[in-house]
């Protein structure tokens, strides 16, 4: 297990660093795969807060955020905060078998535009827009259940997949209500 931890706005300590990597490294005993670490610990005027992600082979982030009078509370808790997620699906995860086609992973390009302010309202918007970011994703083949559980689980607001029952690009998100929503990429005919 890979852990770096970043002190902002307070003096870098080595008795802080053992604490949390400690505390993180209890967290990879209950994750059997690869796990790189990220801890940053922040003070914020008489508050410490510890943002703690793990990211597990590249594919599943976790993130815990918590902020108290004392930092080895906020560590504490950041990490109790990731604990209670891994374990409340960590059954439910194994006791899924992986389907045959399991292992298939369709690589997509996301891509941001940027449009200038004052031709949005020119009808070729194309030529007014360029690339801004470009990122390269990994659908997993998931199913749309696997694929809820892991939206859950890493706390984003959406997650591509490849539908391991439809073999289509798929999208959940989280909906303001708290609620998902799910789309279904087809082949135009």
């Amino acid at each position: 297990m890979k852990c770096t931890v970043t002190f902002r706005h307070m003096q870098p300590s080595d008795l802080i660093r053992t604490f949390a990597e400690e505390r993180v490294d209890r967290l990879t005993r209950l994750i059997d795969r690869g796990v790189e670490a990220q801890v940053t610990l922040t003070k914020e005027n008489h508050l410490h807060r510890a943002h703690v992600e793990l990211v597990t082979d590249g594919s599943l982030l976790l993130r815990g955020i918590e902020k108290s009078e004392d930092l080895r509370a906020s560590i504490d808790a950041a990490v109790d905060h990731i604990m209670r997620q891994v374990k409340r699906y960590r059954a439910k995860i194994k006791s899924h078998r992986a389907p045959s086609h399991a292992g298939r992973e369709l690589p997509l390009r996301v891509l941001a535009r940027e449009v200038e302010p004052d031709t949005v309202d020119v009808p070729d918007v194309e030529k007014a827009a360029k690339i801004v970011k470009q990122e390269t994703i990994i659908a997993r083949s998931l199913s749309v259940e696997d694929a809820l559980m892991q939206l859950d689980l890493a706390n984003t607001e959406f997650l591509v997949f490849t539908n391991s029952d439809t073999h289509q690009v798929n999208v959940v998100y989280r909906l303001p209500d708290g609620q998902f929503g799910l789309i279904e990429a087809h082949a135009a005919a």
